[in-house]
């Protein structure tokens, strides 16, 4: 968890000027993002060593706080920055590769009640835009661009770029 977090951390100089601890403490107390992603670690922890109630009670907590609803039970790698997190539901299951920024209104899940097990895998380095959707049990490989309002409910290569234009989406190979 530490290392992860730390990961976590460090990601914030893309958007901080101050020294540290500077940041890190303007970031605990007034960075959503950084907040939701501190209590996703705090959960994770706690469901993976099987202590009962302490994982649900900082998802909770986390979503209570920051609006921010991620499942201890998501896999997610290390360098997670979550931007304006607002509304960003990331559901029991899914799969986040390294260094990934999450924007506000994203949803990663199943597709139905029914098909529950389904849940995307992305990769290292993937941008996810605003309100995007990540459904079902994709797969989006590393180096993604996923843009503003897309809904992927296929496999997206590596390297690749999703768009949404006029309520379609467009996928363009080597960004």
């Amino acid at each position: 968890m530490f290392d992860n977090l730390r990961r976590d951390t460090r990601r914030l100089r893309e958007i901080k000027k101050k020294p540290f601890p500077f940041y890190v403490l303007e970031s605990l107390l007034f960075e959503n993002g950084y907040q939701a992603v501190l209590a996703y670690r705090l959960a994770a922890w706690f469901k993976h060593r099987r202590i009962p109630v302490l994982g649900p009670l900082f998802a909770r907590l986390g979503l209570f706080i920051t609006g921010v609803d991620i499942s201890p039970g998501a896999v997610i790698g290390p360098g997670l920055r979550v931007s304006h997190g607002t509304g960003i539901v990331i559901g029991n299951g899914v799969r986040i590769g390294d260094d990934a920024l999450l924007l506000h209104q994203v949803t990663l899940g199943a597709a139905s009640d029914r098909r529950i097990g389904d849940m995307p895998t992305v990769g290292d380095r993937v941008f996810i835009g605003a309100g995007a959707k990540i459904i079902g049990g994709v797969t989006v490989g590393d180096d993604v661009f996923i843009g503003v309002d897309a809904v992927v409910t296929d496999d997206v290569p590596s390297q690749s770029k999703v768009t949404c234009s006029a309520g379609v989406d467009v996928v363009t190979q080597s960004r």
